[in-house]
């Protein structure tokens, strides 16, 4: 059946990531299989490598992340970095929960790969610690995303609002708790930081003065995305100018910057992730998935909760997930999706595009920590779990 090949083609990624074969390398390789498995031409596949290539949000994605590359250099070599942080200790009560704002905050702005914004910060404010590697991309990763249930400008609550034809704002009260379950659950993984004691935070003028004037290149593109609705890369870009402009950068210290903060292998590997979605796309190989699990005997929200994981675990995309699970859902349904089950499908979608390698966030924190992928998403399954465990119980109660 197309669908198992499919499957088939994921499983083999999963294998040979757990075999640690660097991820590059089996995303393009994979890519190339699933052509194979489909029967698409080479003239095809090197099309959809070519439309890869030429993709308006492929290319502001990569100079996106260029930039980025460029800020987080600036600020960690004039020690913006490191003067916030030692800002924030001072005003937070404890070191646990600074690691989860940073992420939590670079996480209001809804950019694709927006974990490596905050991994840096996250670095830095557990760099003192006992915490391994794999530990620190739980925490800047999964704490990235708590907002996805409940801000709605992430496009995932907009998609399914939209297709399901259900009210924004009733979606977002009924998926909020969720967020705030994510966080709970996350506990775990803040407690191996070592407890500080008999800190109390200091909340003086000088040194929210501090944290506010090391703090303010983030907070202001924060603030021009939520706020002025300024793309990521124009606000990146500006603040960055600014940046540059006022550390007065000749163009041979620019270039000197860019030499440093610039990692080409990420660019590849984020080029590579987007080729195997486009690929996907080509062969029509996630269509087939809801003929093959409409075939099992099982009740419909089973179907639906297995139909999104798969396609969360295959695109890594929670919006473009979305995009692809609720059409099929609301065809399936005859057009009546109810809250309960939007709801439920959301979190089973979700859950799959967290825990999948296709997640650029997953992939660059691993990468910029230097973490064990397979310990990472050990160290997932139980929250995870937990959480797609108390949305089916819910889902099961309201119907």
């Amino acid at each position: 059946m197309p669908a198992l090949k499919l499957l088939s083609v994921f499983a083999l990624m999963m294998v040979l990531l757990w075999l640690r074969v660097p991820l590059a390398p089996v995303i393009f390789g994979s890519s190339c299989l699933l052509a194979i498995l489909y029967h698409l031409t080479s003239t095809a596949l090197l099309a959809t490598f070519w439309q890869t290539l030429t993709d308006p949000s492929t290319i502001e994605l990569e100079l996106v992340l260029v930039l980025i590359m460029l800020f987080e250099g600036l600020l960690k070599k004039h020690g913006y970095l490191e003067r916030m942080l030692a800002g924030l200790l001072n005003l937070l009560p404890n070191r646990r929960l600074l690691a989860a704002t940073l992420p939590a905050f670079i996480g209001l702005m809804p950019s694709m790969g927006g974990a490596f914004f905050s991994a840096p910060l996250v670095a830095q404010a557990t760099a003192d610690t006992t915490l391994s590697p794999e530990e620190k991309s739980v925490i800047n990763y999964y704490y990235r995303h708590i907002w996805e249930y409940c801000l709605p400008l992430y496009p995932s609550l907009l998609i399914t609002s939209q297709v399901c034809e259900l009210p924004l704002t009733k979606l977002i009260q009924a998926l909020a708790p969720y967020g705030l379950l994510v966080a709970l659950l996350g506990w775990p993984f803040l407690r191996r930081i070592p407890a500080e004691k008999n800190r109390p935070g200091n909340g003086s003028l000088p040194r929210i003065k501090e944290v506010l004037l090391n703090i303010l290149p983030v907070l202001v593109i924060v603030l021009m995305v939520l706020l002025l609705q300024v793309r990521i890369l124009i606000a990146v870009g500006l603040v960055l100018v600014v940046l540059l402009v006022r550390h007065r950068y000749t163009p041979r210290q620019f270039l000197h910057l860019f030499r440093e903060a610039v990692q080409v292998k990420i660019l590849v590997l984020v080029l590579g992730i987007f080729f195997f979605k486009q690929t996907i796309l080509a062969t029509g190989a996630v269509a087939s998935l809801s003929y093959f699990l409409e075939a099992l005997a099982v009740p419909e929200f089973i179907v639906f909760s297995i139909f999104g994981l798969l396609v969360g675990l295959i695109t890594g995309t929670v919006s473009y997930s979305m995009g692809i699970i609720f059409p099929v859902v609301v065809a399936a349904t005859g057009g009546q999706v109810s809250m309960p089950l939007a709801v439920f499908v959301f979190i089973a979608g979700f859950t799959g595009a967290m825990f999948t390698p296709m997640h650029l966030c997953l992939s660059l924190t691993v990468d910029f920590f230097h973490a064990d992928l397979r310990q990472v998403l050990r160290m997932l399954v139980l929250p995870e779990a937990a959480l797609i465990a108390v949305a089916a119980t819910v889902y099961i109660i309201a119907v």
